[in-house]
């Protein structure tokens, strides 16, 4: 099952709309150390706002039972919230994802009870709409995954929320194989929207998926100029590094969309600043930049989980360096 999402904290002080964005920030741009450090020890079950900060932080730092604990706690406060109750369920899911196979259902049943009832409790949230769909989508039969239900919910979405519905329903076609198909939605809905972001960036991904490389690097080039959320930003400019340093793609606008990803995220704890690192490194020799390749190689962070294809393209790049 694939891991979901982040989340963060709370404390016994009063929060302003000025803290409430600084910590924003701080979550936008995954330092999730540093938030939690700020925020300090849970103290005050009375601030909402303050519990859903400490969860996403506890979720993207992976300390899952602690969420759980503060998860327990806060929905006792906050019974019928729905950004709780679905912080609650993406934690379970990392709980089954981190557990043994005998436990991992257990916590993946707990998960999408979570869930199901964060959508009962506002049918209106497209974010708990979308979390549920995922996990139908992702999760195995036996844990309760059901695409026949995530085709179901993605249409009652796209009846009423566009183009949020189209993205789901673009998940849906893309689990049944259908790539083809969920490409010609994506440019109807487009005609529609031409300059929503994810959109775009969505067709980006699925024009990758189809071997179109340099169409996908145009259109994550549009979809970067086009988003408001940074950190949806910065996604984008990932991919333009990814597909410059493993497709031959501009090198050079590569080169300039991961040095500023890099520094966005830098001194944070997000999970792909590793997998960046080592594609400028490539970009870099790409270049012909060998100084600047060997000295990026020896800065690589690893990611925390054990990932086998990172350590194979690492061994990959050291053979490059060698060679350079």
């Amino acid at each position: 099952m694939k891991t979901l999402f982040l989340v963060a904290a709370l404390s016994s002080f009063t929060l302003t709309a000025s803290d409430l964005s600084s910590y924003e920030q701080l979550l936008e741009r995954d330092k999730f150390t540093l938030l939690q450090h700020q925020l300090g020890p849970v103290t005050d079950l009375s601030n909402k706002d303050l519990l859903v900060l400490q969860l996403k932080t506890m979720l993207g730092l992976r300390q899952s039972k602690q969420a759980e604990l503060l998860a327990d706690k806060a929905l006792a406060q906050y019974p019928n919230d729905a950004e709780l109750l679905r912080l609650a369920g993406l934690n379970q899911l990392n709980l089954a994802q981190d557990s043994s196979f005998l436990s991992a259902g257990s916590y993946a049943k707990a998960g999408l009870a979570f869930l199901r009832q964060a959508v009962a409790a506002d049918p209106a949230n497209l974010a708990a709409q979308q979390t549920l769909i995922g996990f139908y989508l992702q999760a195995p039969a036996i844990a309760g995954g059901d695409t026949e239900e995530a085709e179901k919910l993605a249409k009652a979405l796209a009846a009423k929320h566009q183009p949020e519905g189209t993205l789901a329903t673009v998940d849906v076609l893309l689990e049944d194989d259908q790539l083809s198909q969920a490409l010609k939605l994506l440019e109807q809905q487009l005609q529609q929207q031409p300059d929503h972001a994810t959109l775009l960036g969505t067709y980006a991904n699925l024009l990758s998926l189809n071997k179109d490389h340099a169409t996908a690097f145009t259109q994550y080039q549009k979809a970067a100029a086009a988003a408001t959320d940074l950190s949806e930003q910065q996604s984008y400019y990932y991919q333009l590094g990814r597909l410059a340093a493993t497709e031959q793609q501009d090198p050079v606008a590569g080169q300039q969309a991961l040095e500023g990803y890099l520094a966005f995220y830098q001194d944070s704890d997000h999970a792909r600043f590793g997998w960046a690192q080592l594609r400028l490194t490539q970009i870099y020799l790409i270049q012909k930049q060998k100084g600047k390749a060997q000295d990026l190689f020896q800065q690589i962070k690893k990611p925390q989980q054990d990932d086998d294809r990172f350590e194979d393209e690492l061994k990959k790049l050291t053979k490059q360096l060698k060679k350079a």
